[in-house]
């Protein structure tokens, strides 16, 4: 079984930051459609937080908990906007159910990636059809769960996973937002694709490469 330790998920850490660094302009003017405009600057932020608890997190520890609670408390502090907060709580939960392991088996990924979308949900009090974020993220964790499953690639799983993700983000077009600043537009602007989804898809992107 393909084991995933410190130095494999630092390295998926920081994959993620780069995408939420480049992508900053376009979350930022898809945001300005729904949201305030600043979910490019928030998670550009968070991610410049992550980057430097990884550069400064001790060389020689392993403990894959500490990383992932570092890492979110982290990006908290620089991303204190609804969805940094939600993405933090995610983050905690996957470092909690690793109980200070050095590793990460990959069959369980799957089930780490349902623990966030599931955490996410939880706090936000939100479900797939509101348009969230969960929009994407939860038909990525079905399929890369699926896939994984009956394939035990996951190569094809993050595959799956990533046009997935892609159908759920197209699902929230025309739709209105339930929850969160983009539920006071009403039904105006509710022709473009929620914020957290398009985010869900450029990781995805990332993931899958």
């Amino acid at each position: 079984m393909k084991e995933y330790g410190m130095d494999e998920i630092k390295e998926v850490f920081l994959k993620i930051c780069r995408v939420c660094e480049d992508k900053k302009d376009s979350l930022t003017e898809i945001d300005s459609k729904l949201g305030d405009g600043d979910m490019g600057i928030s998670m550009s932020s968070g991610a410049q937080a992550i980057r430097k608890t990884i550069q400064t997190f001790p060389e020689q520890e392993k403990n894959l908990t500490k990383l992932f609670l570092s890492s979110a408390m982290a990006f908290n502090r620089a991303a204190p906007s609804t969805l940094g907060t939600l993405l933090s709580f995610g983050m905690m939960a996957i470092g909690k159910e690793l109980k200070n392991r050095e590793y990460i088996e990959e069959a369980e990924i799957p089930a780490l990636v349902r623990r966030f979308a599931d955490t996410i949900s939880e706090k936000g009090k939100a479900k797939v059809g509101d348009k969230t974020i969960l929009d994407a993220l939860y038909p990525y964790a079905d399929a890369l769960e699926e896939v994984y499953t009956n394939t035990a690639s996951m190569d094809k799983a993050l595959q799956a996973a990533e046009e997935a993700a892609r159908a759920g983000m197209e699902s929230t077009k025309g739709k209105k937002a339930k929850t969160g600043r983009a539920s006071w537009l009403d039904t105006r602007n509710m022709e473009y694709p929620d914020a957290g989804t398009v985010l869900c898809v450029f990781v995805a992107e990332e993931l899958r490469r």
